[in-house]
């Protein structure tokens, strides 16, 4: 294996190159001769979460390798190559189209090719066969040299297959050499990738060492443009030397478990002084992989985030960083964002995601160890078995994963969104929306009492509902009105439904044979539903004249003057859209009771008044001193009971009467 950096090796490699001068120049000159279009090349580089990898025996990243080897061989390259940048997996999670064209092709300009790498933050997945695909498509199909230069750590992990891929360019593109530099990469992985270069042409160097990833890749680039200076030389990378790690001190990195590559995401750092630990930590900080410069001796190094934190004791070494890869033992659970499309005219719900973990043995609990925002995000976890639970509004969803140690997963929640938007209308024709309408969602709920249960609900004249894709009944209640429509959604879908509550208005109003002023009565409404398949109370009011709205139907009127027996009712049927105005004449008269003495009225004291009709049925009673009711016509029997007396005297009361009655003392 080549080792640069090392006399001997570096020796040959300056050979090899020296002999590949006098071809080289000859293919130059051939090529000005000829006047053929230049040497093209698109450097595709991986940007995926694994090149924050590290090769072992070395605590540089696999991209920082690589990206440093560029930085010192492209100012050699001839000008006259026309060089681009492609970058894959390197600006959003899980997206297998992350592919980028970050420099066009032109003539040579190392800044403008490296500026991209400085500021690359592998996140994503690894699309390297689309990257391919795409690099290639950009390049002329002329007579002129292309090539591709792949630098990657990882085998495709989008379902792509690369050897398929490369056929199909070879067939199309014959004159397209596919170079592939694997840096650290897994044995069968690299084995797999073998196919690429061999079906195209081209060379495929396999890095198993810091020292190698600079030669691999001027070597590549030569194959690739034909036109390097007749001595190249490439330092290594600063990274892959033994006295260039810096002074004492530590190189942190954490992996969720054991055989995963390390995280890319910052986590929070502690370390203290070994036997030392309740005098708080002498360093914090939180990063990715920081360098934490440290005297030689013996720490305890914490790694922490979220739910997790992993201790490990160190003992930094003299005249060299150490390098320290904390095994967190954790998994990680990507968590749902909330499940809307948007904000209604209410303004946004209040989305809740809660992480429960499920007890393990038979006398453990369940316990809620996490609660946030739904927003998506990751969490870091230890392993076992949770619940997540997303709430919005009234909308409640709930799923269990099981996380091991080193992995990532997402429980499916709310995963596709449609959006219902609804408004009523109180009859058919009429112009304006409903007010005072309380909608609901339901969703089919064999748990529920009545198999369905709510999910969401909106008091807006015009209610919007975000939800994920099914089938829900949407229900619009007014008073007793209440009509409800089954919407199958689906993702994307935006559906909007018109409400037809049937409503009919009713106005009512009571008289009194005599002057009796009614609005300032005691009188209570009542209506009843008539039909069979809705009977029943389904309004009551104690206003004096309500205002009534109704669904279209047939009912009976009710009222009651007072707390007693003097009572009015009246059938009436509605249709939809009507207005019906209901006077009802109630047969009653207005007592008046008080105690009287030589023929004047007493007040006060204390007396118990008793009412019973001719059957002897107590209709009132009342410890009020000169109680007043309203009674259907007929005969009473009033009874006022005193401390050591009882007076008794019979009323005869006809419909329209106003009496009062005085129980005289003697």
């Amino acid at each position: 294996m080549l080792r640069w950096g090392h006399r001997r090796a570096g020796n040959a490699v300056l050979t090899a190159f020296a002999v590949a001068v006098a071809a080289m120049t000859a293919a130059v000159s051939q090529h000005a001769l000829a006047q053929t279009p230049p040497p093209r090349t698109q450097i595709i580089v991986d940007g995926s979460g694994s090149m924050w990898g590290k090769i072992p025996g070395d605590s540089a990243a696999k991209f920082v390798l690589a990206r440093e080897a560029l930085r010192q061989i492209l100012p050699a390259l001839d000008r006259t190559a026309e060089v681009g940048l492609v970058l894959f997996g390197h600006r959003r999670r899980g997206d297998c189209s992350d592919v980028e064209q970050a420099v066009s092709v032109r003539p040579l300009d190392p800044a403008r090719l490296l500026a991209p790498l400085d500021a690359l933050n592998p996140k994503g997945r690894g699309p390297l066969t689309l990257a391919m695909v795409a690099a290639a498509d950009v390049l002329p199909n002329d007579e002129g040299r292309a090539s591709l230069i792949l630098i990657h750590d990882d085998f495709d992990n989008c379902q792509a297959d690369p050897c398929q891929i490369a056929g199909e360019l070879h067939r199309a593109r014959p004159n397209l050499a596919v170079h592939v530099v694997s840096i650290g990469a897994k044995p069968e992985d690299a084995e797999r990738m073998a196919c690429v270069p061999r079906i195209t042409g081209g060379r495929h160097f396999v890095v198993t060492d810091a020292s190698e990833v600079g030669p691999a890749i001027a070597e590549a680039l030569r194959l690739a443009t034909l036109a390097q200076p007749p001595v190249l030389n490439v330092p290594a990378p600063r990274a892959a030397t033994r006295d260039m790690l810096g002074p004492p001190g530590l190189r942190l990195s954490a992996v969720l478990g054991e055989g995963n590559e390390p995280l890319a995401e910052p986590l929070t750092w502690r370390i203290f002084r070994e036997g030392q630990e309740a005098s708080g930590p002498i360093a914090e900080i939180t990063d990715v992989s920081p360098h934490v410069p440290l005297e030689p001796g013996k720490y305890v190094v914490e790694a922490s985030r979220d739910l997790v934190t992993a201790r490990q004791t160190v003992e930094v070494a003299e005249r060299r960083a150490t390098p320290v890869n904390v095994q967190l033992e954790a998994g990680i659970i990507q968590l749902p964002g909330k499940p809307s499309a948007g904000e209604s005219e209410e303004g946004p719900s209040a989305s809740v995601v809660s992480l429960v973990a499920e007890g393990e043995g038979a006398g453990e609990a369940s316990r809620v160890v996490w609660v946030g925002p739904a927003e998506a995000q990751e969490l870091l976890v230890p392993p076992g078995t949770y619940r997540v639970i997303l709430q919005d509004g009234a909308y409640r969803a709930e799923r269990s994963i099981v996380v091991p140690s080193g992995s990532r997963g997402a429980p499916p929640l709310a995963t596709g969104v449609g959006q219902i938007r609804a408004e009523a209308k109180d009859h058919l024709g009429a112009e304006d929306p409903a007010e005072g309408v309380l909608f609901f969602v339901q969703e089919d709920d064999p748990s529920a009492p009545d198999g369905r249960r709510e999910v969401a609900r909106s008091a807006a004249a015009q209610a919007q509902f975000a939800l994920p894709a099914g089938t829900y009944h949407l229900v619009a209640r007014k008073g007793p009105a209440e009509v409800r429509e089954v919407v199958a959604l689906r993702a994307g879908d935006d559906v909007a439904r018109t409400l037809d509550l049937k409503l009919a208005r009713l106005s009512l109003s009571a008289q009194l044979a005599g002057a009796t002023d009614l609005s300032a009565t005691d009188i209570t409404w009542r209506v009843v539903r008539l039909e069979d398949d809705e009977r029943g109370e389904v309004a009551r009011s104690v206003e004096a004249n309500p205002e009534l709205q109704l669904p279209a139907g047939k009912y009976r009127v009710e009222a009651r003057l007072g707390r007693l027996n003097a009572v009015a009712s009246r059938e009436v049927t509605l249709t939809e859209g009507s207005t019906e105005h209901l006077t009802l004449r109630p047969d009653a008269a207005e007592l008046h009771l008080r105690l009287a003495h030589g023929g004047l009225p007493l007040s006060g004291g204390d007396v118990f008044w008793e009412i019973r009709d001719r059957a002897g049925q107590v209709v009132w009673r009342t410890m009020e001193s000169e109680p007043r009711a309203f009674l259907a016509p007929g005969r009473y029997i009033v009874r006022a009971e005193l401390r050591e007396r009882q007076l008794e005297q019979a009323v005869d009361l006809n419909s329209g009467d106003k009496r009062v009655v005085d129980l005289t003392l003697e």
